[in-house]
């Protein structure tokens, strides 16, 4: 890997066994939804990295579920 990772360099795999998977440079990426991990592998052992919500102080912030979009954006905050 070299450079920096953008959004569009993941490849959306579709599911694999229930779990949303994206590819990047030989390594595949698993997220389950309503999970907060994104894994390395399908039994969901390897962590790759944690979802986290960006809360702000100037507005009213809602827990909300997390999405796939919040999946790629921790993969690639992680390789970068």
């Amino acid at each position: 890997m070299s450079g920096t990772v953008k959004l569009s360099d993941l490849t959306y795999m579709g599911k694999v066994e229930g779990r949303h998977a994206w590819s990047y440079d030989d390594s595949w990426y698993y997220w389950t939804e309503k999970s907060n991990v994104v894994t390395s592998d399908l039994q969901g052992s390897l962590v790759v990295c944690r979802l986290t919500l960006t809360l702000s102080r100037d507005t009213q912030n809602t827990i909300r579920p997390f999405t796939k979009t919040d999946a790629k954006k921790a993969i690639v905050s992680t390789l970068n």
